[in-house]
């Protein structure tokens, strides 16, 4: 399981910002990078990489920012598992972190290098320190999901099997 934070560059356009445990492999990470351009109506959305055997579930939200194009940055949180989880068990998850992120003051300044503007703001550092805290704390929550619930929800689908 890999939980991801994207957001669209102002520049460079979508980059993978954040990635926990570890890095994804590039080939799926150039997958990722082209979800930003899809019209997606509902921001809660999966893609399945039958090739790869994975699932991506997304959330896109945006923060309030004084630093990007139109004052918002675009903003996605995705989780990289196994195909056969059922996707619908982390949205509340994923949406409670979103709101989160949302809810720190100036954390859009998370997504800019030092140097971004005239003089260094000291803030950037510290606003992607509580980013990544809070990106390590989901990531822990969705892990205990996924051992507990998943194995509920395998007994689940074995029941469906009997004919009552």
């Amino acid at each position: 399981m890999h939980l991801i934070l994207s957001y669209f560059h102002s520049k460079r356009g979508p980059e993978l910002f954040l990635s926990f445990p570890d890095e994804v492999p590039e080939k799926i990470s150039d997958k990722m990078k082209g979800f930003f351009d899809l019209d997606m109506i509902d921001p809660f959305f999966e893609v399945t990489l039958i090739e790869e055997k994975i699932k991506i579930t997304n959330l896109y939200f945006e923060i309030t920012s004084c630093w990007a194009r139109g004052s918002k940055e675009m903003v996605m949180l995705s989780l990289v598992i196994e195909k056969d989880y059922k996707s619908e068990l982390f949205y509340d998850i994923l949406k409670e972190y979103s709101l989160k992120i949302i809810s720190i003051v100036n954390i859009y300044k998370s997504f800019y290098d030092r140097g971004f503007l005239q003089k260094n703001d000291p803030e950037i550092d510290i606003k992607k320190k509580e980013l990544v805290q809070i990106l390590v704390e989901c990531l822990d929550r969705l892990n205990k999901l996924n051992k507990s619930d998943f194995e509920g929800e395998k007994i689940i689908q074995k029941f469906k099997k009997f004919k009552w």
